[in-house]
């Protein structure tokens, strides 16, 4: 890359942030000093949030305030490919786990860091922006658990309202200029037929599709070549409303009780001034898997012990809240290719991609780093089209030792190498986790623990998404392209099965006979490295629950800990109480089938239309 395209790509996108940073964020609904008193209060501006403070604020006639802790977005949260951008920042809770028992054993300390969106969009804004809407088996999975009238029946519905479509790949410019499809506030970009490894995935699995396989390409949360989450969608075009206010860099505290009845939510600003807002219908928690059981427990709702144990004033037992945090794993496989068609971090940065995006829409930076899902019963397979993988941008945004890393993705340092990543992972993971306290002030950290790869059948699940990703690099279309998967090597692994640093990158040792002039039977050997055809190597399945357990990481989904039958019921109202509900990933029963946003976003529209409906009384 020359000095020349740097320099450019470096002066556009500065311009693009300054610009953005002046004109983007001015609305009058931001407000700096709410009033005591609001019909609706919903804690968090996270891709649930947004959808209830926009449809609650529809009725001139009711006040919303919408609370949350983080401050704007930046720029580079808009730009599809540089999602990780904003992770580990200002707008990142950037949640440390505990250390792992079963798993994390090539992070530091064993302690996964689990990216949480803090700022208006929340998790929507930092994501990989895919969307989906999981399995129809994940909604009676649901419904099993005792969270009823969430089925996927039941939200179809309010997915066409959402999106204009109940598919989990579409393109939203293929809409009818009217229609539902039209209005639908969210907007869908569908990975361009001509992507090669796309159209190689998809050819593969066909190749070898069996029952229960399926295959979905890329489709994510676009328009225009930027991110268009629930923020965008909804929020914005709400922001000029006088009933709706938005308090940012406010953190909800705990809620004040009545007789079993919320009357108040007790909020800090600027982490110094505490004030205490009082609501005449009800409070919403939005805040996430993490923020939301946090702020019940701190309220006296959860263990009784717990609660007794901080000197909290128990308002209901509830054993659950916090229980049943369930997360995917990916463990990432390198695969190199010889055939130039995948993105690396020297095309990026280029001056001919800023041109592309900035001036077009287009290219590179206009679309998240994925190009399909294969879904084989319980195992699924993701292709993450980044050939470069940078040490500096990605190492320590997972946590992983440096040599952990480098033994992962052996060509960390070459910013020009053609490949991808299969991420392997298990959708229906079975371990389940805790969120908790270890003090009732909220300066102090709170506890997660997802308690990974706890249930075997995590394992096995995920080793049969690898074995998939074997067979179908046999296929002819990766053979075409010369795809060669290059293991990781974690040196604890290597007793389980000796592959080398030679074989990892596709190089073996030969001897070569020379003869020494003057003595055609003596013969010197000359040992020699050379690239060949490289030999197929499968490691045994004790290696690769190896790899498992020290590689893998968090796939960014955690839910459950506020689960839906157990600690809100069917209306999202929280049991034994009255005046709260819940609506976020934190109600998830049990996991959806790999991306969750949409499914949100859906939810969170049924969740406005109940609470509109509910009887004042």
């Amino acid at each position: 890359m020359s000095i020349f395209s740097y320099t450019i790509s470096i002066l556009v996108a500065f311009v693009s942030y300054i610009v953005y940073q002046k004109y983007a964020n001015v609305y009058t609904s931001f407000i700096t000093k709410p009033v005591k008193r609001y019909d609706y209060i919903i804690v968090g501006a996270g891709t649930a949030g947004c959808v209830l403070a926009s449809r609650l604020s529809e009725d001139p006639k009711v006040k919303v305030l919408l609370v949350e802790a983080g401050d704007h977005m930046g720029y580079f949260s808009k730009v599809p490919l540089t999602s990780t951008a904003s992770q580990q920042g200002s707008n990142d809770w950037s949640v440390r786990a505990t250390p792992q028992r079963y798993s994390s054993f090539g992070l530091w300390n064993q302690t996964p860091i689990i990216p949480r969106g803090k700022g208006p969009g929340g998790s929507g804004q930092i994501n990989f922006l895919l969307h989906g809407f999981g399995l129809p088996e994940d909604y009676n999975r649901w419904s099993r658990l005792g969270f009823k009238g969430w089925t996927l029946d039941d939200l179809k519905p309010y997915f066409l309202k959402a999106f204009g479509t109940v598919r989990s790949e579409f393109d939203s410019d293929s809409c009818p200029a009217k229609g539902v499809c039209a209005k639908a506030p969210m907007k869908l970009k569908l990975i361009h037929e001509d992507n090669e490894l796309m159209s190689i995935f998809k050819q593969a699995s066909s190749a070898l599709a069996v029952k229960n396989t399926l295959f979905r390409k890329a489709t994510a949360n676009i328009k225009d070549g930027s991110r268009y989450q629930s923020y965008d969608a909804y929020l914005k075009p709400a922001l000029k409303r006088k009933n709706l206010h938005v308090l940012l860099k406010t953190q909800a505290i705990s809620i004040r009780f009545e007789e079993e009845k919320a009357t108040s939510l007790y909020i800090l600003q600027d982490h110094r001034n505490l004030d205490n807002i009082f609501v005449n219908r009800e409070i919403i928690l939005s805040a996430g898997s993490v923020k939301t059981p946090q702020i019940l427990m701190l309220s006296g709702i959860g263990p009784r012990n717990l609660i007794k144990s901080l000197q909290i004033n128990l308002i209901t037992d509830n054993e659950w809240v916090g229980r049943n945090l369930h997360d995917h794993m990916n463990l990432p496989i390198y695969v190199s290719i010889k055939k130039p068609i995948s993105v690396t971090l020297a095309k990026v940065f280029s001056a001919s991609t800023l041109v592309d995006y900035f001036w077009n829409n287009n290219g590179y930076l206009a679309f998240p780093p994925v190009s399909g899902v294969e879904y084989q019963n319980a195992s699924a397979l993701m292709l993450f089209s980044m050939g470069s993988s940078s040490e500096r941008l990605l190492r320590d945004l997972s946590n992983y030792r440096p040599k952990i890393f480098r033994d992962t993705f052996p060509f960390h340092n070459d910013t020009s190498k053609e490949g991808f990543m299969f991420l392997a992972t298990c959708i229906q993971p079975k371990s389940r986790g805790t969120v908790t306290l270890r003090d009732s002030s909220t300066s102090v950290p709170i506890v997660v623990d997802p308690n990974y790869l706890n249930r075997e059948y995590d394992v096995k699940c995920m080793i049969k998404a690898i074995r998939r990703a074997e067979r179908l690099l046999t296929t002819k279309p990766f053979e075409e392209i010369g795809a060669r998967i290059h293991w990781p090597r974690p040196e604890r692994c290597l007793t389980f099965w000796n592959y080398t640093k030679l074989d990892q990158k596709g190089l073996v040792r030969r001897r070569k006979k020379m003869t020494t002039q003057g003595a055609p039977r003596v013969q010197a050997q000359k040992e020699v490295t050379k690239p060949t055809k490289p030999k197929i190597q499968s490691p045994p399945n004790e290696y690769l629950e190896c790899l498992i357990r020290e590689v893998a990481v968090t796939g960014h989904h955690i839910a459950g800990t506020c689960a839906g039958g157990k600690v809100v019921d069917s209306q999202l109202r929280v049991k034994n109480v009255s005046g709260v509900r819940i609506m976020d990933a934190s109600v998830f029963p049990a996991p959806i089938s790999l991306y969750p946003n949409s499914v949100i976003v859906g939810m969170a529209e049924k969740a406005a239309e109940l609470i509109k409906n509910t009887p004042r009384l």
